[in-house]
């Protein structure tokens, strides 16, 4: 009996603490009005007396908050009104509105001491800012973040979270997603609702579309605003500046707006700013405009803390032949809970993501559909829930219009079924044809080149390649073959063998294919390159750092070379222009061994991105390995950009530099000469030297430099040519120097048999580029500087 009446007192005690947990919870909603005018005023502050626990109002001026503990102390407060504080417990009712009453300024209140006061006032913000910064090191809070997408006549996806964000003062942020829940439209992939990347205007800069931008409370604010007093606002008997924020520099990427500075503590309030003019993109993107609004509180604490973060912007993208609709978007993140100056967790900084999904959590939208912790939906937002299926897609929802509309198939909801219906002859072409790729040249020597190539993935990370076409001209088959295996987590080792009998280019470009010279050919002007008949074997083995980005190849050539006795002079245009005969090289077999070593992007874009690459490369050869030949070759490439002025904008002024230099020792052939690029036809891409036309300069010694600064749209902003600026039209200024070394004895045996394209000092050059043309090109104007000559040329914009 004693045992059951333990029992029996341990269950009523367990009862007892939970039903007191239980009933101690509370479920608080309402709205939040104007007392006089009945107007719901929107993101208005509940906070719990006492704690760090709060939440907003939404657009229509409702609110829910859960009570963890009562009694409890709700206190409402909204600028320009007098605070309200009501007390809870658990006979009080659910439902709690609330009626502010708006509060009143007498003038007889404000002193001006001073020509400038909101110079004074902003200054005593930014000094309080930085003493109570320094003591705050971490912190760590629950958010709750809802992104809404609109066309132009509705909404088309909703995105919801619930996040616990982290930031660390010397870390940053970390955010870990505990529940996201989407319209059908959205898969939990495409849903990024976060807090974490969002801007706290508390920070000396701030991130805003890859644009880096001074916060109106930057130690050096000063250099960046000017600061006007507005006007006066109340919250019970404390008087709260309005303060107008706007930029000093007319080029500096810069918030304006207004910020609302409370009197006594010093602190803001609440930001309302916008991105000035300068933080713009390029075409397509034709307007792009956002507006931040934030709260703070200090929680009657020491630290002022965001309490939440508002977002309204649009973006119009528009092109010749394509216009999109209007992208409207909205974003409210609300954050509470606070816990400050408390360990964080290692884990979260092991990795450089910014999100870390919680697995175990984020299955399901549980947390978001059975939680009152979140902001109430506008009845919109509600609707848009139940109207938006899983078939209306973002690629429907913003499907451009305009004539090359009909070419864009931005749906693919039918691919399935077309691919179930496809016939078993179109599943083994596609088979047979799956990574195969046309190829096609034209040169004097080629003629009509017409082949394939062909790359295609097999099991256990083995590749199988091939090519082989025809030469129209001296009537040879280009074929070869080969395999390659990868090794390692990623892939980054490679071993690689390819065996190939092609028509090989004399001098090597760092620009231009051969098939890039066609055009040129075809025109009637003068080959680009000469040939020769390249047969053999190459081993390499690679292998690739990602971190830093270091690329390094080791491989061994078994080749045997002949010279190609063939030239044609035809043209598309029937100009009947004599092309050069195609020189004899230094036939036999070259059995060499090199080494590559590479950092950073060494992807050719010419020009139209900046690039940050150097690499080396070594080939040797020697008769003791069996080749006819014995030399060594040295070879050097560097591009690399550097932001110069205006760097906190996201496409800054900057310096692009590239060079390219080669020497040797031994007895080097003449299909191993290295060559200073000039232009393809027309075709003036960066790197090259623009007044160098149809021909590179070639040579046992190479050596180029280039360079241009690009200052985007800045000279017409500073015009205020705004047409050429929306236009995305700039200017770049450009020059270059170049030339190629032939030792006397190697040059007078090969003036023997043809006049090389030689040049025995320095080659330079300068010019200006209008750059953005129709979104894709530049036009460049070079002028030789060591000689006379003045050339137009056209090459792809420099975009980014």
């Amino acid at each position: 009996m004693m045992k059951n009446l333990g029992t029996a007192v341990i269950a009523f005690l367990g009862w007892c603490l939970f039903t007191s947990s239980v009933m101690a919870q509370k479920t608080i909603s309402g709205t939040i009005s104007d007392a006089q005018t009945g107007e719901r005023l929107p993101s208005a502050n509940i906070l719990v007396k006492g704690t760090y626990k709060g939440t907003i109002t939404s657009s229509d001026g409702k609110y829910t908050i859960t009570l963890q503990e009562l009694p409890a102390t709700l206190v409402v407060r909204y600028i320009g009104y007098k605070t309200e504080e009501r007390a809870i417990t658990m006979q009080s009712e659910s439902l709690q509105n609330f009626k502010l009453e708006p509060t009143t300024i007498q003038m007889d209140e404000i002193v001006v001491t001073d020509e400038n006061p909101a110079i004074r006032i902003m200054r005593e913000v930014i000094k309080r800012k930085q003493q109570w910064r320094k003591k705050l090191e971490t912190y760590k809070a629950s958010a709750y973040t809802r992104q809404t997408l609109a066309n132009d006549t509705s909404i088309v996806s909703i995105s919801e979270s619930i996040t616990e964000t982290f930031w660390d003062h010397d870390k940053g942020h970390r955010e870990v997603v505990k529940s996201k829940k989407q319209t059908s439209n959205l898969s939990k992939d495409q849903n990024w609702a976060g807090v974490g990347y969002l801007p706290n205007f508390y920070d000396d800069n701030i991130k805003i579309a890859g644009f880096d931008l001074p916060g109106p409370t930057n130690p050096d604010a000063f250099r960046f605003y000017n600061f006007r007093l507005e006007g006066y606002q109340k919250i019970d008997d404390n008087l709260v500046y309005e303060i107008k924020v706007e930029p000093r520099k007319k080029l500096q990427p810069a918030f304006e707006g207004t910020v609302y500075v409370l009197d006594r503590a010093y602190a803001l309030l609440q930001v309302k700013l916008k991105p000035n003019r300068v933080v713009d993109f390029p075409p397509p993107v034709q307007n792009f405009n956002t507006y931040y609004e934030q709260q703070f509180n200090n929680f009657g604490k020491d630290f002022w803390l965001p309490v939440d973060v508002r977002i309204n912007g649009d973006i119009k993208i528009k092109m010749v032949g394509l216009d999109f609709p209007l992208i409207q978007f909205k974003q409210l993140s609300r954050i509470t809970d606070y816990k400050v100056n408390v360990p964080l967790p290692d884990s979260l900084y092991k990795k450089k993501d910014l999100f870390v999904v919680d697995s175990a959590s984020v299955k399901s939208d549980s947390l978001i559909t059975n939680s009152i912790e979140t902001v109430p939906l506008s009845r919109e937002e509600a609707q848009a829930y139940t109207t938006v299926d899983s078939s209306a897609t973002l690629e429907k929802a913003f499907k451009p219009s305009g004539f090359l509309a009909r070419f864009i198939d931005m749906d693919d909801s039918g691919d399935h079924e077309n691919r179930k219906s496809r016939s078993k002859t179109d599943r083994v072409t596609s088979e047979i044809t799956q990574g195969l790729q046309p190829d096609a040249r034209f040169n004097r020597v080629d003629a009509f080149y017409l082949g394939a190539q062909m790359e295609r993935p097999l099991a256990d990370h083995w590749k199988l390649y091939g090519l082989g076409g025809y030469s129209t001209g001296y009537g040879q088959w280009s074929y070869g073959g080969g395999l390659s295996k990868s090794f390692g987590a990623g892939d980054r080792l490679v071993a690689k063998v390819m065996y190939k009998a092609f028509t090989d280019t004399r001098y090597h470009s760092v620009l231009y294919t051969p098939m890039m010279s066609s055009l040129q050919t075809l025109a009637g002007y003068a080959d680009y390159y000469d040939y020769y008949r390249n047969e053999g074997i190459k081993a390499s083995l690679s292998y690739k750092i990602q971190d830093p980005d270091i690329s390094t190849t080791v491989s061994f050539n078994d080749e045997k070379h002949t010279s190609i006795n063939y030239f044609t002079s035809y043209d598309l245009l029937g100009s009947n222009k004599l092309q050069r005969v195609n020189p004899a090289i230094n036939p036999g077999w070259l059995r060499s061994v090199g080494l590559n070593i590479g950092y950073g992007d060494a992807e050719l874009n010419y020009g139209i991105t900046g690039r940050k690459y150097v690499g080396f490369q070594v080939e040797h050869a020697d008769q003791f390995m069996g080749s006819d030949f014995s030399f060594t070759q040295y070879g050097f490439s560097a591009e690399w950009e550097l932001p110069t002025f205006l760097k906190r904008r996201i496409l800054p002024n900057v310096l692009d530099v590239s060079a390219q230099a080669g020497t040797f020792s031994g007895s080097l052939p003449l299909q191993k000469f290295g060559a200073v690029d000039g232009t393809i036809g027309f075709f003036s891409p960066f790197g090259s030297l623009k007044t160098l036309r149809y021909q590179p300069y070639e040579g046992e010694q190479y050596a180029v430099f280039t360079a241009e600064h690009n200052f985007r749209s800045v000279p017409f902003e500073l015009l205020g040519m705004r047409r050429l600026v929306d236009k995305n039209i700039g200017l770049i200024i450009f020059g270059g120097a170049g030339r190629t070394w032939i030792g006397d004895s190697r040059l007078s045996k090969i003036r023997s048999i043809r006049q090389p394209a030689y040049i025995d000092h320095w080659h330079t050059e300068a010019g200006i580029s209008l750059n953005g043309l129709f979104g894709l090109f530049r036009l460049d104007f070079a002028t030789r500087l060591d000689e006379p000559a003045l050339v137009m040329g056209l090459s792809l914009a420099h975009l980014f």
